[in-house]
């Protein structure tokens, strides 16, 4: 966020939310089809009152999950960063000159950035 309350990048903001708000309703139907098919069993629930409108309701929200990512797809789809986001949309097209400069840097490193960088590579995992 910057000062005035704005997230940093409008679209990274949005599809962030987006994805968390579709786990979210994944989630939340999932739940719901466990609790309706409870509730449709007659030997846990006994009479039910409008079983037709409930049965109803579940076939929808079967043709909603059906539409809806499975949940390792959105378990595996970690939020964009927004500094990563800035970079690609600054580099653009820009590829080669990426690569020259990574190089550049690589070639620039002293033994000790080296090790220092091992270590630290080593301290993570």
């Amino acid at each position: 966020m910057d000062f005035n309350g704005e997230p940093k990048n409008r679209k990274v903001s949005i599809h962030n939310k987006y994805k968390r708000r579709l786990r979210n309703l994944s989630h939340a139907i999932d739940q719901y089809l466990q609790m309706a098919e409870i509730k449709l069993d007659k030997s846990q629930s006994g009479s039910i009152h409008n079983r037709a409108e409930i049965e109803k309701i579940v076939d929808k929200t079967k043709e909603l999950a059906a539409m809806l990512p499975s949940k390792s797809e959105l378990i595996s789809c970690p939020p964009v960063r927004d500094d990563f986001f800035e970079v690609l949309e600054r580099t653009a097209g820009d590829t080669e000159k990426i690569i020259a400069e990574a190089n550049e840097f690589f070639k620039g490193l002293t033994e000790e950035d080296w090790a220092e960088m091992r270590n630290s590579f080593k301290e993570r995992t």
